[in-house]
């Protein structure tokens, strides 16, 4: 009688299988790979936004320097798409990375005395290049006389 009480007990003892156990690793596993994920979204986010504030710090920047010429000095000339000479940098942020900076100044027909200056910058890291992109425009005009520099209306 003393054995059958002792296989009864034996019976009744709780615990965990191992499909309960290969059950409970399955599901943490998943809840893992999507807290990764996660990380990875919010890492990836991070460097845009990084991207983006220096794209804006660099872009304003130039805006200013070209503001701050001589209005005889803003040559129409330029291309947003592709890099030319004299209208283009790489700038090296430090802890960002490199924006590239591109700028247009455009003279509009029948308006010597106006120049419209765009700037766009962005920045060269992996998966940025589109979503940090800042383009500022401005027109400058010249308010002095043909002695001064200005050409004539």
């Amino acid at each position: 009688m003393q054995r059958a009480i002792e296989i009864e007990r034996r019976d009744g003892e709780a615990g965990f299988t191992l499909i309960e156990t290969l059950v409970a690793i399955v599901v943490l596993v998943f809840g893992l790979i999507a807290v990764t994920n996660l990380l990875l979204v919010g890492a990836t986010n991070n460097s845009v936004a990084n991207q983006g504030t220096a794209a804006t710090a660099v872009a304003t920047q130039q805006m200013e320097t070209l503001k701050a010429r001589r209005f005889t000095e803003l040559a129409p000339g330029g291309d947003l798409g592709s890099d030319v000479n004299d209208y283009s940098d790489n700038v090296v942020v430090a802890g960002v990375g490199t924006i590239n900076v591109r700028w247009t100044v455009v003279m509009p027909e029948d308006e010597p005395q106006l120049r419209l200056i765009t700037v766009q910058a962005e920045g060269l890291g992996p998966m940025v290049r589109m979503r940090s992109r800042v383009q500022l425009t401005t027109v400058r005009s010249c308010t002095g006389d043909l002695e001064s520099g200005c050409p004539a209306p």
